[in-house]
């Protein structure tokens, strides 16, 4: 997985920087996550299809992205998260959603 990267905004500077190596999701989370995107039609491949999909999650699954960044990210405060760039946000999620996509389809290549 990519490292993952969030910085904190006064305005425009940068005020402050989180950083994560990796984050292994629960299942809980990934099963929350399946059922805001339509996985039969998103292509890893095609960004714009990702980041479309990354956009239903956040409209639809505020619940669960608020607790997943503080989770990725500890330290991170509910503040903090209101004064971060969505695309940065975004592009967090993506890089998570990847990753674990990836992660499952590995492991059934490795089952069969």
């Amino acid at each position: 997985m990519a490292e993952l990267k969030l910085n904190i905004y006064n305005r425009k500077e940068i005020v402050k920087t989180y950083e994560a190596e990796s984050y292994d999701l629960t299942f809980g989370v990934v099963e929350d996550l399946i059922n805001l995107v339509d996985l039969e039609k998103l292509n890893l491949d095609d960004n714009n299809e990702v980041i479309k999909e990354a956009g239903k999650i956040v409209l639809g699954g505020m619940d669960i992205i608020k607790p997943l960044y503080k989770d990725i990210f500890e330290g991170l405060t509910d503040e903090e998260l209101r004064n971060t760039h969505l695309s940065e946000l975004a592009s967090v999620l993506i890089n998570v959603l990847k990753f674990a996509i990836n992660q499952m389809m590995q492991g059934t290549t490795k089952k069969n």
